[in-house]
């Protein structure tokens, strides 16, 4: 079962016993924590792939490529893996080619309509969630609307500083020009601009990544598992990499 995976993998990684966890050691404590972030992939991560939210999001990408892009049906099966193969995500791998979409459309098509009923809360993995003194980040490459509502449904959703999604990588160009307006955690959930006051720490390292053009191309999707989107997400949360542990199954 998947859950347990991660629940295996955070015992193992943090020296879980028992009930208690030995989070450092006398000398580990004088040269700082061993680790400070836990970054989170979600789907088939916080819930079992058995549940079949993977499959349904499969065949829905593909209707959305036979409907909504007229592809040729017999071909989108191996079309469909290729491109999550070498670009991270099919839509990823659909833009790079040239494909042209609204991407509000395409997550509504492929996640609007998902099995969520098949969720339920998870009181082991939350209970050990929140023991936890760790920043827990969400790293997704869906967007916020999935992200928000999955976290509902599995009992999570306060149990998380906040959620790097696919927005928030991949902002509307208006957004990008009023980065220095978000703060830490409105960069972190993908949010609308506010003006507030903050260190800045977070949004002008997501704004230098689109002065220097890694994701303002219309074309371009920033996602995982590509370094770029990885060294983004480190730079928008304000990580340490060498006290970061992430769980991506």
């Amino acid at each position: 079962m998947r859950v347990g995976s991660v629940l295996f993998s955070i015992s193992h990684c943090l020296n879980f016993e028992g009930n208690l966890f030995k989070m450092d050691t006398p000398d580990q404590r004088a040269n700082g924590a061993k680790y400070e972030c836990l970054l989170f992939d979600m789907d088939d991560t916080l819930y079992p792939m058995s549940l079949g939210l993977n499959l349904a999001c499969r065949k829905n990408i593909e209707e959305f490529m036979l409907r909504k892009l007229h592809i040729e049906e017999s071909e989108i099966p191996k079309m469909c893996l290729e491109l999550y193969r070498e670009y991270g995500t099919t839509m990823a791998g659909l833009k790079v080619l040239g494909y042209e979409f609204d991407n509000d459309e395409f997550h509504a098509f492929v996640h609007g309509r998902l099995p969520y009923e098949t969720l339920k809360p998870d009181p082991v993995l939350r209970n050990l969630l929140l023991s936890l003194p760790q920043r827990k980040i969400i790293f997704t490459n869906a967007d916020k609307a999935h992200a928000s509502e999955v976290l509902k449904r599995i009992g999570l959703e306060d149990c998380f500083e906040g959620i790097i999604c696919f927005e928030t990588l991949n902002p509307p160009l208006e957004t990008a020009k009023n980065m220095d307006g978000l703060d830490n955690d409105a960069v972190i959930a993908g949010s609308e601009p506010e003006p507030c006051e903050f260190d800045g720490t977070a949004a002008t390292g997501r704004k230098k990544i689109l002065d220097n053009g890694t994701s303002s191309s219309k074309s371009r999707i920033l996602c995982k598992p590509s370094l770029e989107a990885i060294e983004a997400a480190i730079k928008i949360a304000n990580m340490d990499p060498n006290k970061t542990v992430i769980f991506d199954f």
